[in-house]
């Protein structure tokens, strides 16, 4: 059997109780931040005008759209929440992939599950398959996908781990699950270039769409090539510019590794681009120490665990999007506030005076010796202060490598839900919402939730 066609079966095969309980924990939390993350991006611009465009085509309703109040498209859902998760920045990412998991995954999940009347076992247990094919397929790429050639790879990643999704809760079966991942693999895409406007957070909500749509057609008799993923002309070799992938090496580590303990989830405590949040630990680090007057900088030099400018592509900012994905802004803003949060980011306070005048004595660099290596090599990033009486400050942060939840516990997550979620729900229902998520692993109805998340 070929490789789709291997991970197809791998797909229909698999049930919750092949994860460890540690994984299924994890996995928990992923979902209650990931929606904490939709339900406070469903206050964006970008919100509104994807919530005007859905609603101007006249679907079906069929799924929720998570705090805007009303149903529509399987696919349209898919594509709004999606974009909400991945509006502000503040979703979790993934060590083995670099990629922003469930902002793709769950939106797929529950617009599928709602549609189907599943259970949230169901739903739990969909992600979490869409999650392992995603990170396989995402290790059997070359480094060049993620450093080099300009995708962004929650894109093309997440629209197969969503094909994955969809076809897992849809039950189509291992034949019908791969011709799916195939058609999916036809629509990847996501340009690193437009990080800092909408388009990025799109990129997640459109990998969303496309993975419930290659479902939902391949059900209703779509075909698609049984090996789009491995074959000569197919997603491994493309997307690793023709070189260093090792498509052989998906099915055996589906057999043998669980990629949620493996690669495990990084819950995001700043909601701005995770390129910089081990220099935001560093320097908070810092301030934790002594006190540091902004106007006391001479120039702080940031080395990192990536060459630069790799995400962070904005050294000199100008608005709100583009300071989620500047070194030099999120360095400043927490120097002047001593705190980055979703106050951090609007148009103002970018461009406010202060923050301008840090922004350019601010540089980042590769840590020495290891420019041209892949991205996280290190696994640490090191905050250098020189002041101008003459002291250096220097503070290094560590990430996490281990474990299937990493950097918080679910008090953190239950604490960063209850923050996202009063911005657009009533204190009652959020209480309910959490109680629900507590026991996202029972075979309650999908319909209650989505009703309480829909606002």
């Amino acid at each position: 059997m070929d490789i789709t066609g291997r991970i197809g079966k791998y797909v229909t095969d698999l049930g919750i109780e092949n994860f460890p309980p540690e994984a299924v924990e994890a996995a928990r939390g992923a979902i209650m931040d990931c929606l904490a993350c939709m339900l406070a991006g469903s206050s964006e611009n970008l919100a509104e005008i994807l919530c005007r465009y859905v609603a101007a085509e006249g679907a079906s309703p069929a799924a929720s759209v998570v705090g805007r109040g009303f149903r529509t498209s399987t696919t349209s859902a898919a594509l709004v929440n999606g974009a909400m998760a991945h509006a502000l920045d503040y979703d979790d990412i993934t060590q083995i992939t670099k990629t922003h998991p469930t902002a793709v995954l769950l939106p797929a999940a529950l617009a599928v599950a709602e549609e189907m009347g599943s259970s949230c076992r169901e739903l739990l247990l969909g992600y979490m398959t869409g999650f392992e094919v995603a990170c396989a397929v995402g290790e059997a790429l070359s480094e060049a996908y993620y450093d080099d050639l300009g995708w962004h790879p929650t894109g093309p990643l997440g629209t197969v781990g969503a094909a994955a999704v969809a076809s897992k809760i849809m039950g189509l079966g291992a034949e019908r699950t791969a011709m799916a991942l195939s058609l999916a693999a036809s629509q990847a895409s996501g340009l690193r270039q437009n990080f800092g406007t909408m388009t990025k957070p799109f990129h997640a909500g459109d990998a969303a769409r496309a993975g419930v749509a290659s479902a939902r057609l391949v059900r209703a008799g779509f075909t698609a090539s049984p090996d789009a993923l491995e074959g000569r002309f197919g997603f491994i070799r493309a997307f690793s510019g023709g070189q260093g992938f090792n498509a052989s090496e998906i099915v055996d580590n589906l057999a043998n590794k669980c990629y949620l303990v493996e690669s495990g989830i990084e819950i995001k405590k700043y909601p701005c681009c995770g390129s910089a949040h081990l220099a935001l630990d560093a320097t908070f680090s810092l301030l934790s120490q002594r006190e540091i007057d902004p106007g006391a900088v001479d120039r702080i030099e940031v080395m990192v665990d990536f060459d630069p400018p790799r995400s962070l592509i904005h050294s000199h900012p100008a608005s709100s999007l583009e300071g989620k994905f500047s070194m030099q802004y999120c360095l400043a803003a927490a120097l002047l506030d001593r705190r980055v949060g979703l106050q951090s980011f609007s148009d103002e306070q970018v461009l406010r005076p202060e923050a301008q005048a840090l922004i350019p004595r601010i540089d980042m660099r590769r840590i020495a010796g290891n420019e041209g290596k892949p991205s996280w090599t290190e696994g640490y990033h090191e905050v250098d202060v020189y002041l101008k009486d003459g002291a250096v400050l220097r503070q290094e942060a560590h990430r996490a490598s281990s474990g299937a939840l990493r950097g918080v516990t679910m008090e953190d997550i239950r604490e960063k839900f209850r923050d996202c979620a009063l911005q657009r729900l009533p204190d009652v229902t959020v209480v309910e919402l959490l109680c629900r998520l507590d026991r996202l692993d029972e075979e309650e109805p999908v319909s209650g939730l989505a009703d309480l998340l829909r606002g």
